[in-house]
This record gives structure tokens, sequence and C-alpha cells, in this order.
């Protein structure tokens, strides 16, 4: 693990190389000039990979590049399996690996395996570093590392980048929660890092014990894994008296951070930005295969620009996403980026009574009714009709006229009943489990394996 202490070259990008270029369509095109590189390298010498690509085109523009075939989860699952352990993708080296970095295997369809040279290693860490530069961290910031170091990428990838700063990390993955507050206690923190739910469970557990968050001297929350809306990100930042940031990010290398000033910004969620060096990011329309404009949705495709021991080309996250164009955010950056607190999984669309529904458009419904904290939604069968229910956290002067309030944005919004639970702030929180787990906000009851539909990044953040 690379610990030596370092700065981003040009820390206003996030740029770890001199001839990274600045501007916003300098820099795409080499972007996209480096993912070319890497499709006709793949394509030549790939065992997997000449197979899935065939022959290139000549051409190499951006409308080029998006007709390329992509590569699925199922493939890569697939691919370890038949060619174990790391898939025909991997063709380094034994001596050359440094480590290896795995999904969750939360979507119950397998997990992919990515071996990394020391190449690839230095790389995810300068990624990581970047954004917790923009957090404010330095050498020294005490930061607070609730994640498990493990062979997912999320805390390994973490410590490494808060390392490279020079951060003082406090990891303590494996405490359980009320160690964690002792911890804190004793030794305050200036940075915590983790879940949106866990980060909320934690303050409610210090309130519980008869302790304020505030006290601790927390200046900085940096969330991953989950989605959430502004109400509850106002919510933490009083809560803690702490500026709230974010980090989207997936073991396949797209990595995304908030800019320096925290997810609020301009009176609304603001912006997590690519740093250039990453990866070359596309947003399509999943059902056509184009490019979508600002401001609209799409799935994120990912071709990682420094992915050397196990290379991909053209991956679909499955993550739904909304695109910002460069320079589209306050800060100015010549970056491109998605929405905090929106990604959402194409995969967590429910079939309730014949109605396809996104997560979504609960969320809108039942967020935009006054009162409203956090919620959770199931779907149930019970004496053979499907049923919604509704837990909703709220202030007890709310308690009595919420689910009604709930019960009518659910059928004038989307069309289905459904039965409304009040609960006292925090409570659903308790129920988060330790470490880096990420909690669905919607199960589906109706099926023997209860699958979950998860608002949120779904996949590992990382």
């Amino acid at each position: 693990m690379q610990t030596s202490t370092a700065v981003p070259h040009n820390a206003y990008l996030g740029s770890w190389h001199p001839e990274t270029p600045e501007c916003p369509v300098e820099l795409r095109e080499w972007q996209l000039a480096s993912a070319w590189r890497i499709a006709e390298d793949l394509s030549e010498k790939n065992p997997f990979y000449k197979g899935h690509l065939g022959s290139l085109p000549t051409e190499r523009s951006a409308e080029a590049f998006r007709c390329l075939p992509t590569t699925t989860k199922d493939q890569v699952v697939v691919d370890c399996e038949e060619n174990p352990p790391y898939g025909s993708r991997t063709t380094c080296e034994p001596a050359d690996i440094r480590n290896l970095v795995e999904t969750s295997g939360t979507s119950g369809q397998g997990r992919e395996v990515y071996v990394m040279n020391e190449v690839d290693e230095a790389a995810a860490i300068q990624m990581e570093a970047t954004g917790f530069w923009w957090s404010g961290i330095r050498p020294g910031t005490r930061v607070l590392l609730t994640l498990p170091v493990g062979t997912t990428a999320a805390g390994l990838w973490y410590y490494g980048g808060l390392r490279l700063l020079g951060a003082n990390v406090f990891s303590v993955g494996s405490y359980p929660t009320e160690r964690k507050i002792a911890f804190l206690r004793r030794f305050g923190a200036d940075v915590v890092v983790g879940t949106p739910s866990y980060v909320q469970r934690m303050a409610v557990a210090a309130t519980a014990a008869g302790l304020d968050p505030k006290q601790f001297g927390v200046e900085v929350l940096i969330v991953a894994g989950e989605s959430y809306e502004e109400a509850w990100a106002r919510e933490m930042e009083l809560l803690w008296n702490a500026t709230l940031y974010e980090q989207y990010g997936c073991t396949e290398r797209a990595v995304a951070w908030t800019c320096p000033g925290g997810v609020l910004q301009d009176g609304r969620l603001g912006v997590l930005h690519f740093p250039p060096e990453t990866a070359y990011c596309e947003v399509i329309d999943p059902s056509t295969g184009g490019d979508v404009q600002d401001g609209e949705l799409g799935e994120l495709v990912v071709t990682p620009l420094i992915a050397e021991a196990s290379p991909l080309l053209r991956y679909r996250t499955r993550d739904r996403v909304q695109w910002i164009a460069p320079g589209s955010c306050s800060c100015d950056r010549p970056l491109a980026g998605i929405r905090a607190g929106g990604v959402q999984r194409y995969d967590d669309m429910l079939k309730i009574k014949g109605m396809n529904v996104w997560p979504a458009q609960f969320d809108a419904a039942i967020f935009g009714v006054p009162g409203v904290m956090n919620y959770r939604g199931s779907v149930e069968v019970a004496n053979g009709q499907e049923t919604i229910r509704v837990r909703v956290e709220c202030p007890p002067n709310r308690s009595e006229a919420i689910p009604r309030e709930v019960r009518e944005a659910i059928s004038g919004s989307i069309g289905l009943r459904a039965e409304v639970q009040t609960l006292s702030p925090g409570e659903l929180s308790l129920e988060i489990p330790e470490g880096f787990v990420k909690v669905p906000r919607w199960t589906d009851n109706r099926r023997r394996d209860s699958f979950s539909s998860q608002i949120g990044i779904a996949r590992n953040s990382e």
C-alpha cells in the first residue's frame, strides 16, 4: 500500500500528471483518445476482448466509440467463473499483482473480481485522494473511517487515499457502533466517513447515550453508497454541525466527488465531478444507446483509463444518473459530473399491480410531505393481494396528520394505495447493520428470496 504523503499536481482540476489538459474540449478529446488506445490494445491482445470487440472501425470519433460493444456485469462474472480465478481479461503476470478487489455480490448475480498491479493501485489511491483533498483533508486531519478495510474497493482505496494525503486515519470499521462513539468521544475527529444511513445511525446512537454529535468537533461528513434527499442533507449538517460531502464510486473505476463546498450548493444538491484521469465516462439512453443531454437521466457507462491488470471497455454500470455537462457547476471546473444524492439503479424498478414504478417516484411523493424525515417501504402479499407498506419518520407534532398526507401523496402522484406507519426520528437508523452495508429503502417481499430494490448507489460505492 502506498503511504508516502503527496498532493495532486493540479488540485483544482484533480489531476496528478502535468500533461493532463485543463480546457474542457481538450480534456474530453484527451480522454477519448486514451479510451481508443485502450480499445485498440484490447482488440489485438486481450483474450476476452479479441472476440468481444472484433474488428474496430477506422473512425476514431466519440460517435464511433459509442457504437462499440458494451461490457456487462454478467459477462465479467461468467468470465471469472469460466477462467478462474481472475478471468481471461486478466493477462498480467502473477508476480505483478499487488491486490484484488471484488464487488459485494449483493445483487445476487455473483462477484466480479479485479486484480491490480502497482500502476493500478497507485491510480486508484490517487483518484480517492483527489476527492478527499477537495473535502478539505490535509496532513494530520483526523478521519474516522467507519468502512471495513477488506477486499471490497471502498474501504481499501479510501484508506490508501487518506494515507497518501497524510491524514491521521482512525480505521474503526470493525468496531461496533458503541465503540465507535466511545472512540469519537475520547479522540474526536475532523471528518467522519460512512454511508448516509450509518452516519445517521451514529448520530442517533450518540444521542441515545446522552451525547450531542456536535460535541465531537466533526467538521466534515463524507457519505457514499446510498441516495438521499436535500432535506436529509440539511438535517445531517445541522445534527453534526458539519459540511456534507459525497463520493460516488464503483469497483470498475468510475469515481465522482463533490467539489469544495459540499453537496448543498446554490440552495440545492450540487454536483459530483469525475476526476479527469480516472475514466472516459458516457451517460447513455439505455433504450437507444445514444448520449443524453445536460440535465437528463441516463445510464453511466465507464471505460477506466488506468486498469492495466483487469481492463474494461464501455462497462454498463446499470446506475441511473443525471448527467451534468462540464462547466455547469458553480465551481466552474471543466469536469463533467452527475447530480449529488440521486444515483439509483435501473434494476430497482418495481412492478406493482401491473404498474412499473421507480423508487424515485415514491421519493418525490413521500418526501414532498412536510415533516417526513426518512422512510422505508415494502411490497407484500396479504390474502392474495399486493400491499404497499410505508414506515415514515416524522416529528411527534406531525405523527397524526402524516399517515393521511403520505397516503394521499402516493395515491395522487402514483395511483397506488399504501398503508402508512409513523416512527420517531432516528428509529429506522437503529436497523442499520455494522460496516459498509447499503441499506434498501424498498424491499420486495413478494419473492421467496426477498429481492431488495435499493434506492441509492446499489453498487458498492465501489
